[in-house]
């Protein structure tokens, strides 16, 4: 099980590089894309370096301009994901830790955020796209309408001019539009189909390895026509594993002494009543021996999962974590049926999850 890669060759360094490629203060070309005039970064959403290359005969101009693996941020999942994107920021320094997290007294769940609580009281930190729209740099997100208002988006990617855009030739033709608007610009793209996918029907499906092949279009198009002086960068929130074992931990005997259960079925965040951690960590360890690997808060944080944390997002952290095993999804039936029904997960820390691709083009 590794780590993310913070500082060097994480997710979090992607759009901090391309600013420096840009020539903006304040920011180190970390992943050493140099300079350009334009620069464009898409995210194609559930594309693990494993599955790109596993694949690669289906998504070859993918699979040809690859450098990574770089790493993806912990938990392995798409709010975290795109918050470090955004912002530069490990998820320690950011707060979104998770799928869902504790905040306050309650659950909170960053794929159904709308516009309360407004996203600079969750997400205080101010955005890459900010900082490069205040330097004078076109920003623009190219992204389904059905994001343009939520809380996610302006946790992400708040600073950015927002064009809503649903089909194939329509997204690709509005990147077009805006990374030529401006002497300079960053434009953000989106790809969401490939998640969903393996989601339902799992990473090893003709379904999957159909919508991957769709992606590799997509990309393709995108690098037909690059405006001169334009970089590409085409990665990923996150990789997938397969869970077609599925471990109960709702309505058991673990959750004694616990007051809250959050996250997703590969990495569940357990609060436990105060004075208890240590009592639900053992029980937890001897039920899922085999299972999961389940660690302290503070463990964790120790271990640079979260990297740096910042005082006021520590509590969002779950007391207990616990990480399956590939193949293995935790359930909680009576919390999130529907997601823990699903074959195809992510969170956790294995090289499926955690390694994403670093595709790079330049016209």
């Amino acid at each position: 099980m590794g780590a993310p890669d913070y500082g060097s060759g994480s997710l979090a360094e992607i759009v901090p590089s391309l600013c420096d490629g840009l020539r903006l203060p304040g920011f180190w070309d970390h992943l050493q894309f140099g300079e350009f005039e334009r620069a464009i970064v898409v995210v194609i959403d559930g594309l693990g370096y494993e599955q790109l290359h596993q694949h690669k005969a289906i998504a070859p101009v993918l699979a040809a301009a690859d450098r990574g693996p770089i790493t993806t941020v912990f938990p392995t999942t798409t709010p975290t994901a795109l918050t470090s994107l955004g912002t530069g920021l490990s998820p320690g320094s950011h707060g979104l830790i998770g799928a869902t997290f504790r905040l306050d007294d309650q659950i909170f769940a960053p794929l159904g955020w709308g516009q309360e609580p407004p996203a600079t009281v969750i997400q205080p930190e101010p955005t890459c796209w900010e900082r490069a729209a205040a330097a004078g740099v076109h920003v623009a997100v190219v992204s389904p309408r059905l994001y343009e208002y939520g809380g996610l988006t302006g946790s992400a990617f708040r600073g950015g001019r927002y064009i809503g855009a649903d089909a194939f030739g329509e997204r690709v033709a509005e990147i077009y539009r805006e990374v030529r608007n401006g002497t300079r610009s960053l434009v953000y793209g989106y790809w969401e189909g490939l998640d969903k996918v393996g989601h339902v029907h799992g990473v090893d499906s003709p379904h999957y390895r159909a919508e991957l092949a769709i992606v590799d279009q997509f990309v393709a198009a995108l690098t037909a026509d690059l405006p001169e002086d334009t970089v590409l960068i085409v990665t990923a929130d996150h990789g997938m594993v397969d869970c077609d074992v599925a471990i109960e931990v709702d309505g058991s005997d673990l959750m004694v002494d616990v007051t809250m259960l959050a996250g997703e079925p590969r990495m569940r965040q357990i609060y436990a009543q105060s004075g208890s951690s240590g009592a639900v960590l053992q029980r937890w360890r001897e039920r899922l021996a085999d299972q999961a690997e389940v660690v302290l808060r503070d463990d964790a944080i120790d271990q640079g999962w979260f990297g740096d944390v910042a005082s006021d997002f520590r509590n969002r952290i779950g007391d207990v974590l616990a990480l399956a095993v590939p193949g293995v999804r935790l359930v909680a039936n009576s919390r999130d049926s529907i997601l823990s029904s699903l074959r195809g997960q992510h969170g956790a820390l294995s090289d499926a999850e955690l390694l994403v691709p670093l595709a790079v083009f330049r016209s």
